[in-house]
């Protein structure tokens, strides 16, 4: 085989446009192949044996990518040399035939008489080789070399930081595992431009990770395919530029017990596959009959041991989940729970364990909805009610909130039997309706308008390694009109916010505040609050159905009309639309929720900021600090003006819930096709913006109009846009419009 020819861009442009054979470079690599074959036929037309490559069958492009890594792009190109590449003669024998996606290809008549490349070798024995590219166009891949040596601390880094990215990608491979040592190049980079080095590097451990691209066509002129390698590197540059993956110090391999698994694998797979890629090993405690009980091989892949444990919470659970833990062989490094209700319990147990945790004190406060508000509110305005009385003592009190109320239960999470009250007549049988919930008292507090967040923060030791805050538009029970039966269950959630930069600061400032006076200090943490005096508020602006934040003074007319029965109550029945004395942006507290958000918005984050909010809180939850910061680092989009300016994210991404349209038995509209599938096989002008689909439910499954005093959802999808924010919120709408299921034989849901 002719030996690899490597040729950088500056070469070509300083040489006049030209390439090293003299041909123009604005041609295409067909034409060059045509005049190759041309200058090496004989008067037969029949091919002579050519001992020089007329065009490189390898292009070698060494790009030092930033301070942690540098890349190396390989563009194997079409020629009448590629069955030398591909192990395949072209004259004794037929090509390999690809299937979709280098998937179920197959092998033809080879001639024996022809060996594998050095480098063909070595992608192949990473699943990379030549089975996988296409012998009429241009094989892109692009090797990944970290500059100095280290300990890997996640073995999916590159599929975590390129997930979604705009360039397609057939296969990634990452030639690493967790915790291992990684032995930088420490030759000049100059030295991998041949083909031997690169293999040998690749064979060698050297580099760390091969992404291969999808292939381009053979009629791309050379400088639309530098151009291409340019994007590239920008890409990679944002994705990886300030994200490091190796730290400076061995990683031990450590233990940590999940306290509560997961209900199904839809909800627990992301945190099982983080688990593994972290190389820890992850326990489970849970009640026996637990779907991962069973020493299946598949459950051996999701987790080392389950602990069957009595989880009735009573006051012994403490103990005997202790009981379990020291009964386990192998040492534990850590504990964790992603169930509201164990908060407080798993941070016992940790104490008693002496494992790094949050005190408990913290999580008491966190969960109690009246002690949680009592960190930023007067003690006046807030009233914990258990009986008529209570709640006539408050009507009394001259230190009540004179505006419209909300009421609560103390102890709930997923906005559960949670009332807006307007009127006086209203505020017992919403009490009433929260103190069934869970039997525990009730909470009264001040409602305040302005726009809901979702604010999400890792912390460590008080400070802030990531946040982020996500825009909730206006639920039900914000209208005016709303009844205590209005929920505040979302209907959608956009990243990132919309919110001037200064009230976006007030809030992280504000909230992190808040959660140190209770007594955090270091993991992930889901706050949820509203922004009071808030110079945005939500409009249809031109009718089209698009509701997004606005500045106030672009938005007309009151974005809501006071219903007439609102004013046909009476002075001393009608609460007041009021936020009191509030005149300047503040951010007010609405609960603590001391985990990363549900499943349903971590995978959605994890695809818009490249931060694993699961991999953050477990890696808190065993002391690992190093890697909890690597954890935190999302992408640097900002830091490219061909980008749009958004702050770490790569995209404007909506969150859409689907609510049940009925109660009732689910049905499927397409026997065998999930309604996430067939509204994008449906829909395929949609399915290009959806990222993400879980349906919840299944054929024959009954489900209710409510689940725990909150809307019931039967799915989720996560839409995304780099055009614009609108248009994801456009497309978002669509998608809600547009998924079907079908749902017999109960109650209808009220049509908005």
């Amino acid at each position: 085989m002719p030996h690899s020819t490597a040729f950088e861009q500056p070469t070509a442009m300083d040489k006049g446009h030209t390439l090293p054979n003299g041909q123009p470079l604005k041609r295409s690599f067909e034409e060059f192949q045509s005049s190759k074959s041309a200058l090496t036929s004989n008067n037969n037309g029949r091919r002579k044996k050519s001992t020089v490559s007329l065009c490189p069958p390898i292009l070698v492009d060494v790009v030092p990518l930033c301070d942690l890594y540098s890349v190396i792009n390989i563009v194997i190109f079409p020629s009448s040399n590629y069955s030398t590449i591909n192990g395949t003669s072209n004259q004794n024998g037929l090509h390999r035939v690809n299937g979709s996606n280098g998937i179920n290809g197959t092998d033809h008549r080879a001639s024996n008489s022809e060996a594998f490349s050095p480098l063909a070798a070595a992608l192949t024995a990473i699943s990379l080789g030549p089975a996988n590219w296409s012998p009429s166009s241009l094989t892109v891949f692009t090797a990944i070399l970290p500059l100095q040596d280290g300990y890997i601390y996640r073995s999916d880094f590159l599929q975590l930081r390129l997930q979604d990215c705009p360039i397609p990608i057939v296969k990634i491979y990452e030639n690493v595992k967790p915790l291992e040592k990684y032995k930088a190049w420490t030759l000049p980079l100059t030295t991998l431009r041949t083909e031997e080095a690169l293999a040998s590097a690749i064979e060698q451990g050297y580099v760390a990770g091969v992404i291969q691209w999808a292939s381009l066509e053979a009629t791309l002129s050379v400088v639309d395919m530098y151009d291409h390698l340019k994007r590239l590197v920008t890409e990679l540059r944002c994705r990886l530029h300030n994200a490091p993956w190796l730290t400076s110090k061995p990683i031990p391999r450590k233990r940590v017990a999940l306290i509560r698994g997961r209900p199904n694998l839809t909800a627990g797979g992301p945190i099982y596959r983080t688990a593994r890629a972290l190389g820890l090993e992850l326990v489970i405690v849970d009640e026996p009959g637990h779907w991962l009980q069973p020493d299946t091989e598949e459950n051996k892949m999701y987790r080392e041991a389950f602990l069957a444990t009595d989880m009735t919470e009573d006051e012994g659970v403490v103990d005997r989940i202790v009981k379990s833990l020291r009964s386990y062989p192998l040492p534990i490094h850590g504990v964790f729970t992603l169930s509201d209700n164990f908060f407080v319990t798993v941070a016992r147990v940790a104490e008693l364990l002496g494992l790094p945790c949050n005190p408990s004190s913290a999580f008491e406060i966190s969960v109690d909805k009246y002690r949680s508000r009592l960190l930023q509110e007067m003690p006046g305005r807030i009233r914990r009610v258990k009986t008529m009385k209570d709640c006539k003592e408050y009507l009394e009190s001259p230190e009540r909130w004179q505006g419209t109320l909300i009421v609560k239960p103390t102890k709930g999470w997923s906005s559960e039997c949670v009332s807006k009250v307007t009127r006086v007549g209203d505020l017992w049988p919403a009490i009433s309706k929260a103190i069934a919930r869970h039997g525990t008292d009730a909470v009264i507090e001040p409602f305040y308008d302005g726009p809901e967040i979702d604010a999400n923060f890792i912390l460590q030791d008080g400070e802030i390694l990531f946040s982020e805050i996500a825009d909730e538009p206006p639920f039900e029970a914000d209208s005016p009109e709303a009844s205590p039966d209005s929920t505040f269950s979302p209907e959608a959630l956009t990243m990132p916010s919309a919110l001037p930069t200064i009230e976006q600061e007030i809030a992280k400032s504000t909230l992190r505040d808040l959660l140190l006076k209770a007594g955090f200090h270091t993991g992930v943490f889901h706050v949820e609050a509203r922004i009071v005096c808030s110079s945005a508020v939500y409009k249809d602006v031109d009718g089209s159905g698009v509701v997004d934040l606005i500045p106030k003074h672009k938005a007309g007319p009151a974005r809501l009309q006071v219903s007439d029965s609102c004013y046909k109550m009476t002075p001393a029945d009608r609460l007041s639309d009021t936020n009191g004395d509030i005149e300047n942006p503040e951010c007010k507290l609405l609960e603590i929720n001391a985990r990363p958000p549900g499943y349903r918005v971590t995978v959605p984050a994890r695809h818009t900021y490249g931060v694993d909010y699961f991999a953050a809180h477990m890696l808190a939850c065993i002391g690992d600090t190093d890697r909890l910061r690597l954890a935190a680092c999302p992408f640097a989009f900002q830091d490219y003006p061909e980008h749009m300016a958004l702050p770490a994210a790569q995209y404007h991404s909506r969150i859409v819930y689907i609510p049940a349209p009925a109660a009732g038995i689910v049905r499927w509209p397409v026997t065998g096709v999930p309604p996430c599938e067939e509204l994008k096989q449906r829909r395929p002008d949609l399915a290009n913006y959806i990222v993400l689909g879980v349906d919840y439910c299944v054929p024959g499954d009954k489900i209710e109009l409510q689940t725990d005093g909150a809307r019931t959802y039967v799915a989720h999808l996560l839409v995304v846009s780099r055009e614009s924010r609108r248009k994801a919120i456009e497309i978002g709408n669509e998608v809600a419009r547009e998924y079907r299921i079908i749902v017999e034989g109960g109650q209808q849901a009220k049509q908005p």
